[in-house]
């Protein structure tokens, strides 16, 4: 009977162990995300659910073995052993039933900031993409690289304005029609006119 109830109390020992230190990483991490420690909140180096495209940009990847999933699944484990353990089932139960729902916390919790993540990325313009866009001139373009006027383009699902010059010999007035060439500086659309014969 001794080594019975000995044996029992190791077993709940061992969730306790996984528990509180992995609930307190947890908190630690939860608060971390809302004040924006770290960019995303997370301990995996900006690895988490990111994965770098070949322009450069981060696109949302679904990651299973993470830093943050990990510790969501030791404590959702912990305290659900915990109290199946309290309910009266046995060992093999209460391993069984906290594995399989910290899975699922797991795979909820990896599938929330996958949605997250993506939507972050839908909403951030990377100006390189706009190479190949139309548009037309929302403010005069200098010629020759004399000056900064503007455009109005639709790239990225969205429609923007930004500023532009051309390299072309006129100025191009307001309302004509251009097609970005390339991207000065990261910030400046280099454009030419669209011939009507182009059109």
């Amino acid at each position: 009977m001794i080594d019975w109830l000995t044996e029992v109390l190791v077993f709940d020992r061992i969730y306790w162990y996984l528990a509180i230190p992995f609930t307190v990483l947890l908190v630690i991490q939860l608060i971390a995300t809302f004040v924006g420690f770290g960019g995303d909140g997370d301990f995996d180096s900006g690895e988490d659910g990111l994965d770098v495209g070949d322009d450069g940009d981060f696109e949302p990847g679904f990651k299973i073995f993470t830093v943050r999933n990990l510790i969501t699944f030791f404590a959702v484990f912990g305290w659900s052993g915990i109290t199946f353990s309290h309910a009266g089932l046995g060992q093999f139960a209460t391993i069984t039933l906290s594995t399989i729902l910290g899975i699922i916390v797991l795979l909820i919790v990896s599938a929330l900031f996958y949605f997250i993540t993506k939507l972050a990325d839908s909403g951030t313009m990377n100006i390189q993409r706009s190479k190949g866009a139309t548009g037309e001139v929302y403010l005069p373009i200098p010629a020759k690289g004399n000056g900064v006027g503007k455009v109005s383009i639709t790239f990225q699902g969205s429609f923007r304005e930004l500023d532009a010059m051309t390299d072309e010999e006129e100025v191009i007035s307001r309302g004509t029609m251009i097609v970005v060439k390339d991207v000065i500086n990261n910030s400046i659309l280099l454009v030419e006119k669209i011939n009507k014969g182009d059109v």
